[in-house]
């Protein structure tokens, strides 16, 4: 059985597998918060689009495939700096653009 440290560890290197290659120069930052069998996958973007809601679609679904059995994974974006009001601040970074 894993402790919550280890499905958290395991859980940010999933969402780092499945952003390879999905992370659109609209996107500032990525977290996760991981609360027992829900994930919570925060996304900072400078501009919503169709394009960066189908890479995030996609990246979601990839986490999903990555799994071995049942998980809720919910994605929440936010448009703006992925600083102090980004709700995905408080969050396990996993990504963060160069410029931010």
């Amino acid at each position: 059985m894993e402790t919550s440290l280890q499905h958290e560890n395991r859980m940010v290197l999933d969402v780092v597998q499945a952003a390879l290659g999905l992370i659109p120069k609209e996107m500032t930052a990525i977290s996760i918060v991981v609360d027992h069998d829900l994930v919570i996958l925060h996304f900072a973007v400078v501009e919503r689009s169709a394009q960066v809601d189908e890479d995030i679609e996609d990246l979601v679904s990839d986490v999903f495939a990555l799994q071995d059995g049942p998980i809720n994974i919910e994605a929440r974006v936010f448009v703006g700096s992925p600083r102090g009001e980004w709700p995905g601040f408080s969050g396990r970074r996993v990504y963060l653009a160069k410029d931010f």
